[in-house]
């Protein structure tokens, strides 16, 4: 078996401890190397962040990772790489095309975005773990979050279009449910430990004479609660706080959060006893927790947590934040103790009791590597994903979209073949048989308009050329007929209106032509339509954007992805055909179901209306 892992930020050959390099980097390279020993072949896709890094390089035996050139060669915090992740799919689709894996499996939403857009018209299956959900991260940072905009929308929509869903624990499985996700395709496989590296018996560090010694393995962030752990440190006395995490020890004076953290340490008085490390190596990890009484995670929100495995398999009980996967691994009383998030007085409170207790810490400690060795090993974590793969439908490999030059000389000067009649119509074919994967998904389109339209809403319609003409279509089927008589339903194709739009396109340039239109007839809960055989029209884009910021529901017909407008959307249909017109015909059968289902549930709606005034009746006359 062939598998590919697309982890976009997160390499698995990166230094950890920087704001960016975490738990991710660990499970990929970690499942990677596990999976190899399998006889998986396993390629990683990360991005290039560094100009001196060769195409591929090898991991272990059986794995290679791959440079992706996306973006500059340069490090870029995870939140700005959205712009490049159509240079990176373009990478896989090129990779795939010839040798297409038997599975891919993407980590973090924009490797999913990537990876399904390329395994898409090559019927790669694709497996998804989010790692994060930015539905989550919003909830808990506010303001603070700097997620790109549309980044739970595009969640939503890869977690419908995976052919399945790894979450991590438990408390991501219920918000999946809540996103809409088929309980059957997901399936909980945590993150896992080095059994190897991190155990109880070992070397370890050296402490300060007559202190307990506390230890922080993290990275430097506000929300991983370091300064709550500062703060209860202020109430004990004997302690020392050891915190391991962020940039090089001789750089931590220009990390923002490192400085906020001395700070916070000397203006309690606690200087002397609060140790910044700095980026520390996995190799000297196992023995600064082995030194530890006790170690602390209390982030605010955290989606699984890896650091509370290692300790518990070096022997060390844990106070963890009472959130997300820790509510899995750390079972209070046992292994560690629970305590709310962003609480230093509770927290304080718990250190203090433990520390008092030499015989409950080592109890909770010897559960704790009893835990990591019976459900934690990285072995039993690729057992389980393996299944996960092994479960995947078997597809035939498709045929990838033709790549023909449409007109105009190519770019060795010869002029291109023209297709024949059959090569154009066999075209159309391949991508029909496309298209009736999508013939549920245009159905719920149909009932979803038709409920809008039927309560006073509007469909708005853009397109460019073509594209535009069957815009207009849609919206003369929608408010005269289709296939049935029915009430009007209001329908506005956005190019209509000549004098409108070159007033628009005279006074506020052509990319605003359809943009301000949509701000001025849209509403809350309307609908937007765009129609584009590229996906990349400036103005379509642009009243898109418009109509999300308005509250409409953007609904995209367009041709192979990836695409911008794709992106944009909250539901989209990509036509995978070898050429615009190719497109533009299936666009037209797209539109056709649209409104076939438009008329049924019309007719639908009104035997529901007629049965509701037969028994309003039938109840008067009793």
């Amino acid at each position: 078996m062939r598998v590919a892992l697309v982890s976009e930020h997160a390499s698995p050959l990166a230094v950890l401890g920087g704001v960016d390099a975490g738990g991710q980097n660990v499970h990929v390279a970690a499942l990677a190397e596990e999976l190899a020993k399998r006889d998986i072949q396993v390629t990683v896709y990360t991005r290039r962040d560094d100009p001196g890094l060769a195409d591929r390089v090898p991991l272990c035996p059986g794995v290679t990772v791959r440079h992706v050139a996306a973006g500059p060669a340069e490090p870029v915090p995870k939140d700005e790489l959205l712009p490049y992740m159509d240079e990176f799919a373009h990478v896989l689709y090129d990779d795939w095309v010839d040798a297409p894996p038997d599975a891919a499996h993407s980590h973090f939403w924009m490797s999913g975005r990537a990876a399904l857009e390329a395994a898409r018209p090559l019927n790669v299956p694709v497996v998804h773990t989010f790692h994060a959900l930015g539905a989550v991260k919003k909830r808990h940072q506010g303001a603070q979050d700097t997620s790109p905009p549309g980044r739970v929308a595009a969640e939503e929509r890869i977690a419908r279009r995976a052919d399945h869903v790894i979450a991590t624990a438990t408390d991501e499985v219920f918000e999946l449910l809540r996103m809409g996700v088929d309980v059957r395709r997901v399936t909980v496989v945590p993150c896992g430990v080095d059994l190897r590296l991190f155990r109880p018996v070992g070397p370890a560090e050296t402490r300060s004479p007559g202190r307990a010694r506390i230890v922080v393995v993290s990275r430097l962030v506000q929300r991983k609660g370091v300064g709550n752990v500062i703060s209860a440190l202020a109430e004990l006395p004997d302690a020392e706080l050891v915190i391991a995490g962020g940039p090089e020890r001789d750089e931590l004076g220009s990390d923002p959060e490192a400085v906020r953290l001395a700070a916070l340490a000397e203006e309690l008085g606690l200087a002397d006893r609060v140790v910044l490390r700095g980026r520390m190596g996995r190799e000297e990890l196992p023995p600064l927790l082995r030194s530890a009484d006790v170690a602390v995670c209390v982030p605010w929100y955290e989606p699984f947590g890896i650091v509370p495995l290692e300790a518990m398999a070096c022997g060390v009980p844990v106070v963890a934040s009472a959130v997300g996967g820790l509510l899995d691994t750390v079972v209070d009383g046992e292994s560690g103790v629970l305590v709310p998030p962003r609480s230093p007085e509770r927290l304080a409170e718990v250190l203090g009791d433990l520390l008092a207790d030499p015989d409950a810490r080592e109890r909770m400690g010897r559960a704790g590597v009893e835990r990591t060795r019976a459900r934690y090993s990285w072995g039993l974590v690729a057992d389980q994903t393996l299944r996960v793969y092994e479960s995947l439908p078997r597809r035939r490999p498709a045929r990838p979209p033709l790549q023909l030059v449409t007109g105009g000389a190519s770019s060795n000067g010869s002029v291109p073949a023209r297709r024949t009649s059959a090569e154009h119509l066999a075209g159309s074919v391949r991508g029909l048989a496309r298209l009736v994967c999508e013939t549920q998904r245009i159905e719920s389109w149909g009932r979803s308009l038709a409920r809008t339209l039927l309560s006073g809403g509007r469909l708005l319609a853009v397109g460019n050329g073509g594209s535009a003409a069957q815009a207009q279509h849609l919206t003369g089927e929608l408010v005269g007929r289709y296939s049935c008589e029915r009430p009007a339903l209001s329908a506005i194709p956005l190019h209509g209106d000549t004098s409108t739009l070159t007033a628009i396109e005279n006074d506020y340039g052509p990319e605003e032509a359809f943009a301000r239109q949509v701000r001025a007839h849209g509403r809350p809960g309307d609908v937007l339509f765009c129609l584009s055989t590229s996906g990349r029209s400036a103005n379509v884009l642009a009243a898109a954007r418009a109509a999300a910021e308005g509250g409409l529901t953007v609904w995209g017909l367009t041709g192979p992805a990836p695409n911008p407008l794709a992106d944009l959307c909250d539901d989209v249909i990509t036509v995978d055909a070898p050429t615009a017109a190719n497109v533009q015909e299936l666009h037209l059968v797209a539109l056709h179901l649209l409104c076939a289902a438009v008329d049924e549930e019309v007719e639908i709606s009104a035997v529901r209306g007629a049965v509701r005034h037969v028994e309003e009746l039938h109840h008067g006359i009793a």
